[in-house]
């Protein structure tokens, strides 16, 4: 009798568990809520990589934050069309971290408490161009007592797993009005000493007028700052970053980098070419 009473219980549990798990599927209950308990123990902690460098002229110093990649997805019905995709993305971002949107506020609180001078997102600060992904970034970025600029990267135009061109990307990208001061495609942030570039590149290229840019630098005469989504492949010797993207992305047999632009990369058009070839100068 007992053990019938055990067998009638366990066949319960079975239903209710088997239950359970169609109404999360039916009913769309994000699978981010149980990960997100589960991350509540990790330890939560920024890794800032520091680089610093002379300027000439410069007399003190001047910090400036780079962030990029922060793959924010987040999604509602706004974008209705784009919910299957996000919840994808977002379960994917999840088994490696905290999820993108804590992860990102985490590294909002610490710039914050540093007080930089200058943040540049560096692109990829959403995995796709939703309204709900967007908006957490703009309130993320509302913590920040400096002055803040976004340049593109490729998932910034993404909408529903694609790249979008023309008068939808030009729709989308108004999205960004809170943000977004560039020249269709470049800005020249202006200081005293040096002056920075930021160049979007969200399809692996540089725009179409990143001359005028290069002309108005030149007549400047001072030391520049370029800051961009995608990487060059770096001149000299072998280059460590070209050896690392390539183990990172398994395309080292090939000798070719799909996540740089240059030789042995993503091959530059003639207007990322004037860009190289003014980075390139020895001056």
């Amino acid at each position: 009798m007992e053990a019938k009473k055990q067998n009638i219980i366990i066949i319960v549990l079975a239903v209710l568990t088997v239950a359970l798990i169609v109404l999360l599927a039916v009913f769309r209950i994000p699978q981010r809520s149980v990960a997100k308990l589960s991350s509540m123990s990790d330890q939560k902690k920024v890794n800032v990589y520091e680089e610093k460098i002379d300027i000439e002229g410069l007399e003190k110093p001047f910090t400036i934050f780079f962030v990029a990649d922060a793959h924010l997805c987040l999604c509602d019905e706004r974008d209705e069309e784009c919910m299957d995709y996000c919840e994808s993305r977002y379960v994917d971002f999840m088994r490696d971290s905290m999820g993108s949107e804590e992860n990102f506020s985490l590294v909002m609180d610490y710039v914050k408490k540093q007080n930089p001078d200058l943040v540049i997102f560096g692109g990829d600060i959403v995995d796709e161009a939703t309204l709900a992904s967007i908006e957490y970034f703009e309130k993320e970025k509302n913590k920040l007592k400096c002055p803040s600029y976004l340049l593109m990267g490729n998932h910034d135009l993404l909408f529903n797993g694609e790249m979008l061109s023309g008068e939808e990307a030009e729709e989308i990208r108004k999205r960004y009005d809170f943000i977004r001061t560039d020249n269709n495609g470049y800005n020249i942030v202006k200081y005293d000493e040096f002056n920075i570039l930021l160049a979007d590149d969200y399809n692996n290229q540089v725009c179409d007028n990143i001359g005028d840019a290069i002309e108005e630098l030149e007549k400047e005469q001072k030391s520049v700052i370029i800051a961009q989504h995608v990487p060059f492949v770096p001149t000299y010797g072998e280059s460590d970053l070209l050896l690392r993207t390539n183990d990172m992305w398994g395309c080292a047999y090939l000798d070719y980098s799909r996540v740089l632009m240059g030789e042995h990369a993503n091959l530059p058009n003639e207007n990322t070419s004037k860009l190289i070839d003014f980075v390139s100068k020895k001056d």
